[in-house]
């Protein structure tokens, strides 16, 4: 593991499969890792894909989900196969590998007294990929989201409380207020250009994580809603959110994002072309419950409009330049 720290904030991150199982800001966990990470009966089964035995925190996905197409594992190599260490420093570090249609280096970076994880992935594409975000955040006590999607679509999932195959401008009823009882579903935001977020207000831990994003690079925001319906080792998946900022066909897979798709239908690209791609993306906290209803970046801060006096937070405004 490579351990990463700055002041207020720390993470760790395993160079095996590239996903960052710990993310703490302000001494409260942001970020969850399965369990079975520890279970040897786990990790000696070979049936199971490794981004699900090394399930943990947040990774990246090219391809993101079912790889229909050439026919990886879940989640692509960037999930699931050794990266390449480049460079590591006491808040840094830089790491690379090979993708089934190209190659991709991330950068991750913390700041002193900065409550955010700062990530940077370059693309160079052979051909078209789909890719995404996957920090899995924990809701123990449960949580209301907010953020400012164009649309939400919802996909046919194990247990469902949210309809299934709907669509609606903003958001979906049911689908901000995280469910108390068992389910297991599967929803889709859809993003207009320009900055994008989504926030999940947590009631046990009294605080607010942010999803921050580029909605003309990613312009879906995947929801996964895990809270103990499914069997087996996912039994422990409980009171769980995947915040998944993508560019993607949703839960349809690889090749419906290549051809056509309900993402595609809303006029927004479902697959990233041949070529090079910086994808900037940020994971920030803030102490206390809020909707957040506008953000506004400037050089050395992020403001963070909740409908009362705005949050400010220190930011590295050029992040997102």
């Amino acid at each position: 593991m490579i351990q990463l720290a700055a002041r207020g904030i720390r993470a760790a991150w395993e160079p095996s499969c590239g996903h960052l199982p710990r993310l703490e800001i302000g001494g409260a966990p942001v970020l969850w890792a399965a369990p079975w990470r520890d279970d040897p009966d786990v990790q000696s089964d070979a049936a199971i894909p490794r981004v699900d035995r090394r399930l943990g925190g947040t990774f990246v996905c090219a391809p993101f989900g079912r790889d229909d197409v050439d026919h990886g594992p879940p989640h692509g190599a960037s999930a699931n196969a050794p990266w390449h260490l480049h460079r590591a420093a006491p808040a840094s570090l830089t790491a690379g590998r090979a993708l089934a249609r190209g190659h991709i280096t991330a950068t991750l970076a913390l700041r002193d007294e900065h409550p955010v994880l700062y990530q940077t992935h370059v693309l160079e594409l052979d051909a078209p990929t789909t890719f995404a975000h996957h920090p899995i955040v924990p809701l123990a006590g449960g949580g209301r989201l907010s953020g400012n999607p164009r649309a939400s679509l919802t996909f046919a999932a194990e247990a469902p409380v949210l309809e299934q195959g709907a669509r609606v401008e903003g958001w979906l009823d049911g689908l901000r207020d995280y469910p108390a009882g068992a389910s297991e579903d599967f929803a889709t935001l859809v993003h207009a250009p320009g900055l994008a977020w989504t926030a999940v207000a947590r009631a046990a831990e009294d605080d607010t994580i942010i999803m921050l994003k580029r909605a003309e690079q990613l312009p879906a925001t995947n929801l996964w809603l895990s809270n103990g319906a499914r069997s087996g080792m996912w039994r422990a998946a409980r009171g769980l959110l995947g915040i998944e900022d993508a560019i993607c066909a949703g839960d349809e897979g690889f090749a419906a994002a290549l051809g056509e798709s309900r993402v595609g239908a809303e006029g927004v690209a479902t697959a990233l072309p041949p070529g090079r791609h910086v994808i900037v993306h940020a994971i920030a906290r803030l102490p206390g419950r809020h909707e957040i209803a506008g953000v506004t970046l400037e050089p050395d801060r992020a403001s963070f409009d909740t409908g009362g006096a705005p949050v400010t937070i220190p930011f590295d405004g050029g992040h997102f330049a």
